[in-house]
């Protein structure tokens, strides 16, 4: 009879423990946010072997929820991207990049919590001999840079 109440001490102090651990780490997951988020569809023309850049600017642990996908392309292993950001530098001090992924293909899904103020985007390099459309989706916490290619879709 002994075990089975020090067993059940033990799973008390155990779960006790660890839903103390569960709810710091989902505090530091959870964000809330002063305003609503936004959404954006956008179509962006890329010519033959060219490489545009489409960039979002956010605040650091701004949330942003996205999917890319080339509407018309023969062979996705001819189109490549490098999803990454760039810093807003500092007075005197010059800015930095970092990549978060670097692939060939033709569609990509995923979430940024964004590492620190500045630009975060897409490099897209199509290597075909044709025009390509990438449609991109993006919900979240960004603001849109004015100036680029691509043109707004409604859904």
């Amino acid at each position: 009879m002994y075990r089975f109440i020090a067993l059940g001490i033990a799973l008390f102090a155990g779960a006790t423990i660890g839903a103390a651990a569960l709810n710091e780490i989902a505090g530091r997951q959870s964000r809330s946010y002063p305003g609503g988020y936004r959404t954006d569809v956008i179509d962006v023309p890329i010519q033959s072997h060219s490489h545009p850049e489409f960039y979002v600017r956010m605040k650091t642990d701004d949330t942003m929820v996205y999917s890319w996908e080339v509407l018309n392309i023969a062979d996705a292993r001819l189109f490549y991207t490098d999803f990454h950001a760039h810093a807003v530098p500092e007075p005197g001090l010059p800015g930095d990049m970092i990549s978060y992924r670097r692939s060939t293909g033709s569609r990509a899904s995923g979430s940024l919590i964004a590492p620190w103020q500045g630009i975060h985007g897409w490099y897209w390099e199509n290597k075909t001999e044709a025009l390509v459309m990438v449609r991109l989706r993006m919900a979240g916490f960004y603001e849109l840079l004015p100036g680029q290619a691509g043109q707004a879709v409604k859904e």
